[in-house]
């Protein structure tokens, strides 16, 4: 309970200081540090609760070495932490301002009153892509987090002893930050969603089928149910970066934002029920029913990423026609057939008009989803 609201709080706040070609891979990072730490706190953990020989027992002592500089850090970014980038004590007054003026366009923090916040809280509770959202990263809690809790026990069916999994899956979860960060580099970069995400679940499929259609018995087939491992380990771990960033770049206005990330990541991570309890021991070594529910999860979140994909290129389609239509542009056969020349023309036109309206957000029909 005390920490449910730590991961909404950091994607909240991390898109109040950064713009949308930015967001992903600054999400990666976060996630990253995530999967690093998980990595070496595995290790740890399994030699402090072997300290005998004190007043404390081996799991106390894990509390307290892994909790104290927890809470010692939280009191430290207590004392820095603003409401955003305009009253931000590691800035300087032109930095402030700077990032201000810079998010402006996309609907930055601005100072605005009561009854505009209101509205922009309504409309995070009604907005439906809200909740294509968060079944989207309920799907993907759900293999997240099966592999975060049973990557150890996957890898010690391969003929490892407890000590040795443990540090198999350091490399794991290495190969797979590494393959997490390129692919939302890419996604900042190109600025395409829906196209990374679609990577990273082929990826999770071909390590999932693999891991179902390799007999799990034989000895020789050990290196390549690992590879296997390590494939669904990267598909999985990139998805939930992107995810952030999508459904943070396509919610405008800091206060819808905050309030759809907290009702997103909050009921996603129910997901985590399913997650781990899909790998018991009982279905050693195969683990057939596991590998059935997280490939069921994943189709289904390649369903609604092609689904919301094809709603958003509707929405910008539409968007771009009423801009035309408003100027009295001519829309011909060529710009029917070229859709980025559509765009780049209604940006055209309302380059000087205002990008957003603050209560109607991302209604606004100068405003683009990133698709």
């Amino acid at each position: 309970m005390a920490e449910a609201g730590f991961p909404p709080s950091v994607i909240g706040y991390v898109s109040l200081f950064y713009a949308r070609n930015e967001l992903t891979l600054r999400y990666a990072i976060f996630m990253a540090l995530v999967t690093i730490a998980g990595a070496l706190s595995a290790i740890a953990a399994f030699f402090i609760v072997q300290i005998s020989g004190t007043p404390f027992h081996g799991f106390q002592w894990l509390f307290i070495i892994e909790g104290l500089p927890t809470i010692l850090t939280a009191i430290v970014v207590a004392l820095f932490m603003t409401r955003g980038p305009g009253d931000a004590r590691f800035l300087t007054p032109e930095e402030r301002k700077f990032v201000i003026e810079r998010l402006r366009p996309e609907g930055g923090p601005t100072e605005i009153d009561c009854n505009t916040v209101k509205a922009q809280i309504k409309l995070a509770f009604t907005d439906v892509q809200v909740y294509v959202y968060l079944l989207m990263l309920f799907c993907a809690s759900i293999t997240f987090n099966a592999l975060n809790f049973f990557l150890p026990t996957l890898i010690k069916q391969l003929g490892y002893t407890s000590v040795q999994a443990q540090l198999m899956v350091v490399p794991t979860l290495l190969i797979a930050t590494v393959c997490m960060t390129f692919n939302s580099w890419a996604s900042d970069r190109y600025q395409t969603r829906a196209w990374n995400l679609m990577i990273a679940h082929i990826i999770s499929i071909i390590g999932l089928i693999g891991m179902i259609a390799t007999d799990a018995k034989n000895p020789s087939l050990y290196p390549l149910r690992y590879f296997f491992t390590v494939i669904l380990a990267c598909g999985s771990y990139s998805v939930l970066p992107i995810c952030y960033s999508w459904f943070s770049c396509n919610t405008l206005g800091q206060y819808k934002r905050n309030v759809s990330v907290a009702i997103i990541l909050s009921l996603a991570n129910f997901g985590a029920v399913i997650g781990v309890q899909i790998y018991p021991v009982t279905d050693a070594p195969a683990f057939i029913n596991g590998n059935v529910i997280c490939l069921s999860a994943v189709l289904v979140q390649v369903i609604l990423v092609i689904g919301m994909k094809l709603y958003l290129d509707s929405l910008n389609m539409k968007r771009d026609l009423a801009i035309l239509a408003k100027h009295n542009y001519k829309y011909d056969c060529e710009l029917k057939n070229n859709k980025k020349r559509l765009r780049e023309i209604a940006m055209k036109l309302v380059e000087n008009e205002p990008k957003f309206d603050e209560v109607l957000c991302d209604r606004h029909p100068n405003w683009r989803y990133i698709t």
